[in-house]
């Protein structure tokens, strides 16, 4: 357990890290020194990438996940793991370039008149995919090594660091923009590299196969589950990559653009869910181990609560703030109000469900939430194709936060009626009334200077927010909060 809570402090701190140097990239380099095409080929190249990725991996990921401690053996090479897996990352890959390949007329031909300049840049999903297959493999790898944190350094610190500095280099002129989108697709794909490199210097990359290990029991299990996975990581790659794809092929890249600097906005409701989710993780785990519903249903009524609290506060704190955000962005970015506002809102009500998706992954009903990911994908791409034609970016956020909240109610659903969890009491009709009456008194405070305003209407809406959650009692979470800052003001002024 001490390995646990050490590795996820540090995961937690480097993926904080990243969130700031990806704020600063993403809301004042991105749209003050680059046309939204280029943050919009940016964008593409991601989620193409991603999802070519995620078909490449044919399920391995699950597989490495699931069955890695039967093979675990490190005397013996780990029993030809590695051999296995770069088989299959192979064999992925080259059907990938037999897909690519009849696919490429058509993301050309499709992207000449709108996104020419994705068509011009098409042939790096090739490099892009083998490096994001490579670092997936190799991750999933060496988090079964017991290292869970050298992942999430790459991915979410090192590659923002290195895309910031290309960006500095670029705003500088010692990068003209075809060397700034190679510099970028090279900052993308290094940590694949590095993964090798470091697998390789500590030795734990053993090639020598060793077949007969796998035997006609495991092999059957490894099918399985490459299959469930191959379905779970394609569902998510699309889930959370199709609208920025969608939006280039109706639009174009510079709505791409615009949506992807404005969708950035949104998911900042949503970042302090993923460590309290981490978390819950493992003590519903555990809980489940020793099939302690009791802890389970404990944890989802808090979940919700403290979620929907903390998610409406930073939902509230952004969109007071919205005038001031498309004034940071400027002029271009304006188009971008309302996909703020729906991601935002559909992420609310994501955080608002708290644990229920890892309470069914995690329980001996895992395969419904497959199900509930397909349902999920076909509700997001239906209605982007019904709503991007008639409002534009803001159809695609829309179709998102409507996907999340039908999504959400068919898990909520099935909790309540499979286990009998029901996690809703009165305090979340609490939660937005005490949402409106902060949210219109720093509303109709007159309007400042950019800066001063901000500080402002975010400091009145934080003191009245947090202070009538505080004095209601809806959370004993927050209770404790405030009670341990108040005693620590108390204390250091004494001190003084």
């Amino acid at each position: 357990m001490g390995i646990i809570i050490k590795q996820s402090i540090k995961g937690a701190v480097w993926s904080y890290l990243g969130v700031i140097i990806g704020f600063v990239t993403t809301a004042y380099l991105y749209p003050n020194y680059l046309r939204p095409e280029i943050v919009g080929l940016f964008a593409l190249l991601m989620a193409w990438s991603d999802l070519f990725a995620q078909f490449s991996i044919l399920g391995f990921h699950g597989v490495t996940a699931r069955l890695f401690p039967q093979f675990r053996n490190n005397s013996n090479g780990h029993n030809g793991f590695i051999f296995i897996a770069f088989m299959v990352m192979l064999s992925g890959f080259i059907l990938f370039l037999i897909t690519f390949l009849f696919i490429k007329p058509w993301l050309v031909d499709s992207n000449l008149e709108k996104s020419a300049l994705f068509a011009q840049y098409v042939n790096l999903l090739v490099p892009l995919t083998f490096l994001a297959l490579l670092f997936s493999i190799l991750d999933g790898f060496n988090k079964m090594l017991y290292d869970a944190v050298l992942g999430g350094l790459l991915k979410e610190f090192v590659q923002r660091i290195l895309i910031l500095i290309i960006l500095i280099m670029y705003i500088l002129g010692w990068l003209t923009p075809h060397g700034l989108i190679l510099a970028y697709a090279v900052a993308i794909s290094l940590k694949g590299g590095f993964m090798l490199f470091y697998l390789l210097l500590r030795k734990e990359l053993q090639f020598r196969p060793q077949l007969t290990f796998v035997d006609k029991k495991l092999r059957k299990e490894m099918f399985s589950v490459a299959i469930y996975s191959i379905l779970a990581g394609i569902g998510g790659s699309i889930v959370f990559q199709i609208d920025k794809i969608i939006i280039n092929q109706v639009m174009g890249l510079s709505a791409t653009g615009v949506y992807t600097i404005a969708f950035f906005f949104g998911t900042l409701v949503v970042i302090p869910s993923r460590t309290l989710l981490k978390i819950s993780s493992t003590l519903i785990a555990e809980s489940f181990k020793q099939n302690d519903l009791e802890t389970i249903a404990d944890i989802y009524d808090k979940s919700c609560l403290n979620q929907f609290i903390i998610a409406a506060f930073l939902f509230g704190g952004i969109w007071i703030n919205i005038d001031n955000i498309l004034t940071i962005l400027g002029p271009e970015y304006a188009g971008g109000k309302w996909v703020i506002f729906f991601i935002g809102l559909g992420y609310l009500i994501d955080m608002a469900t708290g644990a229920n998706g890892t309470i069914i992954a995690l329980s001996k009903d895992y395969r419904m939430g497959l199900w509930f990911l397909i349902i999920l994908v076909v509700i997001v791409v239906a209605a982007m194709f019904l709503f991007i034609p008639i409002w534009g970016i803001s159809g695609a956020a829309a179709a998102i936060a409507l996907a999340f909240l039908i999504n959400n109610y068919m898990r909520f659903q099935f909790l309540k009626y499979k286990y009998g969890m029901q996690p809703f009491s009165y305090k979340f009709i609490l939660v937005p009334l005490v949402f409106m009456v902060a949210y219109g008194i720093s509303y109709f405070l007159p309007e400042q200077k950019l800066i001063t305003d901000i500080i402002i209407r975010s400091s009145i809406f934080t003191l009245v927010f947090v202070g009538l959650i505080y004095f209601l009692k809806i959370s004993k979470e927050v209770q404790v909060i405030v009670n341990q800052a108040l005693h620590f003001i108390v204390v250091k002024r004494r001190r003084r």
